[in-house]
């Protein structure tokens, strides 16, 4: 048998992850323990570097959910292959996370792909489904010593469940040492803050990043991200804006959001996700007028 190169093996490991080719992920993944690759190996220098790449390029609007959603499948079907061996290595992980949908939520797409995002990036993740109970989060943080609880939501209804779940987590003394996460659709991180939530991530990438700051990884933020994060707070004070009940504060809060839209856009945010926001802008001006 010919002796195995590793580098252009893990860079094949990498471009199957990227590609979102799982069938070949999983024979790569097996040639590198026939091979006596070991775990930490293929972990750290093939399956993450690739989610790494996959996360870049959604920030960059290069990738979108559907494309992430396959690649993470691609890293997990490795991964899966690979963790009893990462045990007996005794690797260790960045971070314990446990998430699941908040009670009265059954959507979960989102949190799926954040999970399997969290997973690629070194994370022990503990996903406890839909429709989760107070009880449910806090139950499983003490039984796996979390690092961090996060809560997703795609109805504005349930998002009332969250803060009980921030209470809860930030009375107990042990759970995620304090450290409660939100996201969803309709979450803001106006609404994180008014709830006490020790984060808000609008995308699998951010909450990616999110998290390794948390957990005290030092992560820079480019350029593009701070772009990207200035025109997710545009659209953030834009959504909070229209819900609010008297016309002359939805007004003044759709002016604060083009005001930073004009900023977003000097820092080279993406222009048609932009436009977009200010096309809807416009239109909500234009019935506030």
């Amino acid at each position: 048998m010919p002796e195995l190169d590793l580098e252009e093996t893990l860079e094949r490991l990498q471009q199957a992850v990227i590609k979102g080719d799982a069938k070949s992920s999983i024979e790569i993944v097996h040639e590198c323990v026939d091979n006596g690759i070991t775990a930490q190996i293929v972990v750290n220098r093939g399956l993450i570097p690739a989610m790494d790449i996959v996360g870049d390029r959604f920030r960059r609007n290069e990738y979108y959910v559907p494309e992430v959603l396959i690649a993470a499948r691609a890293m997990k079907s490795g991964l899966d292959i690979v963790r009893p061996l990462l045990v007996e290595e005794s690797v260790e992980s960045l971070g314990t996370v446990v998430m699941g949908t908040a009670k009265g939520d059954l959507h979960d797409i989102g949190k799926n792909l954040v999970g399997m995002m969290l997973e690629g990036a070194g994370f022990d993740v503990y996903d406890l489904g839909i429709d989760c109970s107070v009880e449910k989060f806090l139950a499983k943080a003490e039984e796996v010593n979390a690092d961090i609880v996060g809560v997703s939501a795609l109805l504005t209804t349930t998002m009332v469940q969250m803060k009980r779940v921030v209470d809860a987590v930030h009375a107990a003394e042990s759970p995620a040492n304090g450290k409660v996460i939100i996201g969803g659709a309709p979450v803001t991180q106006q609404y994180a803050n008014d709830i006490g939530a020790d984060g808000y991530a609008a995308d699998a990438a951010s909450a990616v990043a999110l998290a390794k700051r948390l957990v005290g990884i030092e992560v820079e933020m480019s350029a593009e991200e701070a772009a990207r994060a200035l025109l997710l707070e545009v659209r953030d004070l834009y959504e909070t804006a229209i819900r609010k009940d008297k016309a002359e504060d939805i007004r003044e809060g759709v002016l604060e959001a083009k005001e930073l839209a004009e900023e977003a856009r000097d820092k080279g945010a993406d222009l048609i996700e932009l436009q977009r926001i200010l096309d809807a802008i416009d239109r909500e001006l234009a019935v506030q007028a």
